[in-house]
């Protein structure tokens, strides 16, 4: 599918979401049954899900040639499981500076969550939300951007375009970072089951250490207060982001040897250690319907602080 067809059914996507939250929002306003999170959050990736499905349909193209989805090595699975956990500092890096400026978004709908059954938030966010998500993102933007032979621009424009897709600064600049980790994996396996995987796999533990006991969490933030409290606020700041920019540097570095030996693994490697030779000019991939979609995501997320 052409570049094209992509951003215009991503500026889809946006006016839908956008379009959902007004329709919420009247319900609620005209007396409206509570909608619980797991229902907000299967019509908001099903809205997702339907402009990208339609624009590769429309384009003739079959989805199984435009989303890759073949298997995997069981090796390259267990290393993808290692890979997303050597990553964790560095979403925790990137989520710890955004919170400096504004709210945790998981955090503010952790009653939402705790409010339903474990199992159905492991379906709902862990794996459903996941698969969307690859499919559309990994799948159908990534692989027409990478078309035009110019894949590091692919990787940047369409992780920064599923970061947008949160709606809010925090998960958009977390969500940036991981897109950028997950078109990687699809990169070293050729496969966006890899990418799924990896996403589920992060899902799924964010939303077990929410329905996890407090105690031990409440302990270790009592012994770092106690530990901060003779410090100068803005001291202890710098010195905790500066203990987390260390560990996201060094398990930044071991993350990349994970990801070029499942490259390796899969045969790949030759191909992945070819990307930075790969066409330049990444910004020929924006288009007029993508500018406006982010122009529109800006407007959202900017109002959407400010509440």
């Amino acid at each position: 599918m052409d570049f094209r067809r992509a951003n215009r059914a991503y500026l889809y996507m946006i006016l839908a979401t956008i379009g959902l939250v007004l329709v919420v929002s009247l319900w609620y306003l005209n007396g409206g049954f509570f909608l619980n999170i797991l229902i907000n959050n299967v019509i908001s990736e099903t809205m997702i899900l339907i402009p990208a499905v339609a624009a590769v349909l429309y384009s003739g193209e079959k989805l199984s040639v435009l989303i890759p989805f073949h298997k995997i090595r069981p090796s390259s699975v267990f290393l993808t499981f290692v890979y997303i956990i050597a990553l964790f500092p560095v979403v925790a890096f990137v989520n710890y500076v955004s919170m400096l400026f504004v709210e945790n978004s998981v955090t503010a709908i952790a009653d939402d969550v705790l409010d339903m059954p474990m199992w159905a938030m492991i379906l709902s966010i862990g794996i459903f939300g996941p698969f969307v998500e690859e499919i559309v993102f990994r799948g159908v933007i990534l692989q027409s951007y990478q078309r035009t032979g110019r894949i590091i621009g692919s990787i940047l424009l369409s992780s920064v375009m599923f970061g947008m897709m949160h709606m809010n600064f925090n998960q958009f600049a977390y969500g940036t970072v991981m897109g950028i980790m997950l078109a990687l994996l699809v990169e070293a396996t050729g496969s966006v089951l890899t990418s799924f995987i990896a996403h589920a796999f992060f899902n799924t533990i964010e939303v077990v250490m929410m329905f996890a006991t407090g105690d031990v969490i409440d302990e270790a933030e009592s012994t770092l207060e106690g530990y901060l409290d003779g410090m100068n606020e803005t001291v202890a700041d710098v010195a905790y982001t500066g203990y987390l920019l260390v560990a996201a540097l060094i398990f930044a570095v071991i993350a990349y040897f994970i990801v070029r030996k499942i490259a390796r693994n899969e045969g790949r490697i030759s191909f992945f250690d070819e990307i930075k030779n790969s066409r330049k000019q990444g910004y020929k991939l924006i288009t007029i319907p993508l500018v406006v979609s982010m122009m529109i995501s800006v407007i959202y997320m900017l109002y959407s602080a400010t509440l």
